[in-house]
């Protein structure tokens, strides 16, 4: 019985040093080898880039309650596997589903997009990377897929967590970029296609 690229055998007693093993699958011829995710480098091919980054869009719009933007983002290890993920929320645990609860502190106060980030939900990258390290994940050398340009203080966690890449889109704050370039992090920009966010 033949099942694409597999043979299916049972065990013959007349040799069982060279016998297959009971009712395992055999493969019957090599198979091409298969193109990885990553280049030799370890850099994610940009086909990837999108689809985690579609992902990351739909994780943010489905997972965060903030009034004021979603926001998702994805850990993704050297060989194409998410380790962690994060969007922009409330602090787990607490009353409501927003920074104030049941409102938003930067509306209240009006405090302007990009600054003053302190005040507010946790942001989507550092929800990732603590999500990570509350299971004792290593996000060292690690790729992350993020939404939205990191402000500078998501963008000094990412560092110093050991991100060698982030995948991002334009916009936000571009002081969190010109810091991860500046201490060697890649940052690579994802446009999605027409009609997409």
């Amino acid at each position: 019985m033949l099942m694409k690229g597999f043979a299916i055998s049972s065990h013959s007693p007349a040799d069982p040093a060279s016998a297959p093993p009971p009712l395992g699958l055999i493969r019957e011829e090599e198979e091409e080898p298969t193109r990885t995710k990553h280049t030799e480098e370890g850099n994610m091919e940009d086909r990837w880039k999108k689809i985690w980054m579609e992902l990351a869009f739909l994780f943010a719009s489905r997972a965060s309650g903030c009034s004021r933007g979603f926001v998702g983002a994805f850990v993704i290890d050297p060989r194409n596997n998410p380790v962690s993920a994060g969007y922009n929320g409330g602090p787990r645990g607490a009353i409501g589903r927003l920074c104030g609860g049941e409102f938003c502190e930067r509306s209240r106060s009006q405090i302007e997009s990009g600054t003053q980030t302190e005040i507010g939900c946790h942001h989507a990258e550092a929800n990732a990377l603590m999500n990570a390290a509350h299971r004792g994940i290593s996000v060292a050398g690690c790729a992350m897929i993020v939404t939205t340009s990191p402000c500078l203080s998501c963008a000094r966690l990412i560092h110093h967590a050991g991100i060698r890449e982030v995948v991002t889109t334009l916009g936000y704050d571009g002081r969190g970029a010109v810091y991860l370039r500046n201490v060697g992090v890649k940052v690579s920009v994802t446009r999605l296609g027409d009609g997409e966010p």
